[in-house]
């Protein structure tokens, strides 16, 4: 372990009062909308053609691998 102290603030990894905050934030929101207006709002996300799919696709792709720590394309396995 390291003889610096660490800043107070600083959650890491596990972020716990974030986690508490998204989970009541989706809670509010599931209890302000009924299953019908949940369900048509993620149509509405879907992507509307091949290509918007593919551009949603490379995104997640990016970010996962972004939270890996990696540059994306930089393994076999991504190229």
């Amino acid at each position: 372990m390291s003889d610096t102290k660490q800043d107070p603030r600083v959650q890491g990894e596990g972020d716990y009062r974030a986690a508490r905050r998204h989970r009541r934030d989706v809670q509010e929101f599931v209890a302000g909308h009924d299953e019908d207006d949940i369900e048509e709002l993620a149509r509405d996300a879907a992507p509307r053609s091949e290509a918007e799919q593919r551009d949603m696709l490379e995104a997640e792709r990016e970010g996962r691998a972004r939270a890996r720590g990696r540059k994306p394309g930089n393994s076999p396995s991504e190229r």
